[in-house]
């Protein structure tokens, strides 16, 4: 659907507003609803705590009266001892002897049974043999302390122990508190004292045991928590709570003692939250009912062994920040609204001068500009009706609209006069480079004598370039070889190099050995070189008959031989007769002597083949070139040529060539396989440098 820029701005206006108004809304909304989450979680932790506070003051204050009544039974059972003392301290000598003693101490024991105590004279050493007392007491039972009852009459101090022991409830004594007949256990608390035989000789080796019902303090303790039971029923009852949100009082087992609120606890998803509050002491989690997610906080009494849950649907605690969002959001998209409809007849007043802009444009697409007077009628066309009085945003752009028409036409006018220069210049450098290439020999025009075969190759950076090659006959029979890199590119390194190639063939062919050449040559060009450029020369004389080679390297790369035979390694012709030719004056070049053998191949080159940069900025390097050589030692001059271009570009990629490329091989054949013919060089059509090879071999003129 096409849309008008006002329009188009008109919604972006409205959608910036709208994106900036909801995300104030959503995060107002998340950040009132966190806060209304966390102020619960602290009002729920308060009425935790109080309602632990409450637990725990009614435990101490049942532990009080506990411990109390159990301070006033030990002073009855050590009053009730002390009675039993004295009286059997009267009756001491007035009771028979035997068995009839016996039964008249029972009976008097029994007769002191009363007000809830029992009294019994223990023969510990029958109740060790197996024997039952007549209170129920076993050697076995143990004592709240987990103690055993032999145990305690073994180890009883003088004055006497207390302990608490669990005795059968089935135990029937006529007239006692302890006529009951049900089979549980009772608690009840017992006194042993000992009676020695000094003090006592009618019950030598016996102890006095007083013993008392606890079962009605724990009576009393179930009334005391059945009352807490009810009041906290009540304290929950007049809770105000949210709607589904329940408060509840948990026994251990996780059953509800008491619970306000009409909400549900979802029992098994609770069980970690009650196994983390025993464990901590309090707990925080979020449950999933069948009406949604709640906030639920648990608390552990250990006084009881009680649980404190509290719960409340996270729905009903965001309720309030839904509501305000709800309310902020229709504000808001009545501002939106209105917002949007301002701006849109804001963009349509500002946005009318761009229409005539617009028709203004068309207009100008439909100028010709080759007519004679195109130029003369730009400038008002582009001007006329525009608002160029207003000072807003849009009066600017008609004036500079206006501005533009009359740059326009000045630009257009110096375009032409600069496109013709142009055209001009190019012509006379594509003149410059044939005039150029035609001062250097053809790449394979060496004449080939006794087997001898040469080849060039040139790719200068730009039009015309600085480096040059030359080879020839001289009179003597020899081949003259030259390579030369000039300082600089373009038309100023075209010429200089021009001169160099004239007076190189002048001196060679005069009969002067390379080294005395390029003496006589440094000479002439220092003479005339007012923009102090230079040259790096390499001068040779070869003897196809011989190979013998006599060279003077005035500043060049040094050249490289290699031999068919894999097992000679590659040399360089290392010497260096003197320095850069051209600059200095008085310079005498030294000359030296080298021979090619039978197979060996010699290649001249200039720094803008080890130079080459790719896109990292690495050179292609000597060491590369030396590489690439031996794999291709068999090669022919102009394949080798080829072959090294080609591996050029590849390595260089897409960086631009920044420097003159110039290469010239000759070799001396291998008598032993002249008759036949040589093996070639691996032809790169064959791999991945097809392209580069094909590429190359156009680039240099060379395509086979």
């Amino acid at each position: 659907m096409n849309m008008t820029l006002r329009t188009r701005l008109a919604l972006l206006a409205a959608l910036s507003v709208a994106l900036s108004v909801g995300l104030v809304l959503y995060l107002t909304w998340r950040m009132v609803g966190e806060t209304m989450i966390r102020m619960e979680e602290r009002s729920f932790a308060s009425l935790m705590l109080v309602q632990e506070e409450s637990l725990n003051a009614a435990f101490m204050s049942q532990l009080a009266n506990k411990v109390r009544a159990v301070r006033e039974r030990k002073n009855q059972l050590e009053e009730a001892a002390a009675r039993v003392i004295s009286v059997l301290s009267a009756l001491n000598g007035k009771l028979p002897e035997g068995a009839e003693r016996e039964r008249l101490t029972r009976n008097v024991l029994s007769g002191m049974d009363s007000g809830g105590i029992r009294v019994e004279l223990l023969r510990p050493a029958d109740l060790f043999a197996g024997g039952v007392s007549r209170l129920g007491l076993k050697p076995n039972a143990r004592d709240a302390k987990q103690r055993t009852l032999s145990g305690i009459l073994e180890h009883l101090p003088r004055s006497g122990d207390f302990a608490v022991m669990e005795l059968p409830r089935s135990l029937t004594v006529a007239g006692s508190a302890f006529a009951l007949t049900s089979e549980l256990e009772r608690p009840a608390l017992a006194f042993f004292l000992p009676l020695y035989s000094g003090e006592h000789q009618s019950l030598p080796g016996r102890v006095l045991v007083t013993l008392t019902s606890l079962e009605d303090l724990e009576v009393q303790a179930a009334a005391s928590e059945a009352a807490l039971l009810e009041s906290t029923r009540e304290k929950f009852a007049s809770m105000s709570l949210y709607r589904r949100g329940l408060v509840a009082l948990l026994n251990r087992d996780g059953e509800i003692l008491a619970s306000g609120g009409d909400g549900q606890l979802p029992g098994e998803s609770l069980a970690p939250a009650l196994e983390e509050a025993r464990r901590t002491g309090r707990a925080q989690v979020t449950l999933t009912s069948a009406y949604g997610d709640l906030l639920c906080l648990v608390s552990y009494s250990r006084a009881f062994g009680w649980y404190t849950a509290m719960t409340a649907p996270l729905s009903e605690i965001r309720a309030p920040s839904d509501t305000l969002l709800s309310r902020l959001f229709m504000i808001s998209l009545a501002i939106t609204l209105l917002t949007s409809l301002l701006a849109l007849f804001m963009l349509m007043r500002a946005l009318r001068p761009l229409g005539l802009l617009t028709r203004k444009t068309d207009e100008l697409a439909q100028v010709d500009f080759s007519a004679p007077d195109a130029l003369e009628k730009l400038e008002p066309l582009m001007a006329r009706g525009l608002p160029l009085e207003r000072l807003d945003e849009p009066g600017q752009l008609a004036r500079a609209f206006a501005r533009m028409g009359k740059a326009l036409s000045e630009n257009i006018r110096n375009l032409m006069e600069t496109t013709a220069s142009k055209e001009r210049m190019e012509g006379e450098l594509s003149a410059a480079r044939d005039i150029q290439m035609g001062i250097l020999p053809p790449p394979d025009g060496a004449p080939e004598i006794c087997g001898f075969s040469a080849s060039a190759f040139l790719d200068p950076a730009k039009e015309v370039g600085g480096d040059l090659y030359d080879f020839f006959t001289t009179r003597d029979g020899r081949r003259a070889l030259v390579l030369g890199d000039v300082s600089g590119k373009g038309v100023p390194a075209a010429l200089f190099m021009s001169m160099t190639v004239t007076l190189v063939r002048y001196a060679l062919d005069s009969g002067l050995d390379p080294a005395a050449a390029m003496t006589r040559v440094n000479a002439m060009l220092e003479e005339h070189n007012p923009g102090n450029m230079f040259v790096t020369l390499f001068l040779a004389l070869y003897d196809p008959k011989t190979g013998d080679l006599a060279y003077a390297n005035g500043g060049h790369c040094p050249p490289c031989i290699v031999g068919a035979n894999p097992s000679r390694p590659l040399r360089l012709l290392e010497h260096l007769s003197g320095p850069l030719v051209g600059v200095m004056p008085d310079l005498e070049y030294k000359l030296f002597l080298d021979r090619l053998e039978d197979g060996e191949t010699c290649l001249l080159f200039t720094d803008g083949v080890t130079e080459a940069m790719n896109e990292r900025k690495e050179l292609y390097g000597e060491e590369r070139l030396m590489a690439f050589i031996a794999k291709h030692r068999n090669a022919k001059p102009k394949e080798l040529l080829a072959l090294v271009f080609g591996d050029i570009i590849l390595y260089r990629g897409e960086e631009p060539q920044s420097d003159d490329i110039t290469m010239l091989a000759f070799c001396r054949p291998n008598p032993s396989v002249s008759a036949v013919a040589t093996p070639a060089a691996p032809h790169p059509g064959t791999d991945s440098t097809a392209d580069a090879f094909h590429a190359a071999e156009k680039a240099a003129g060379i395509e086979k």
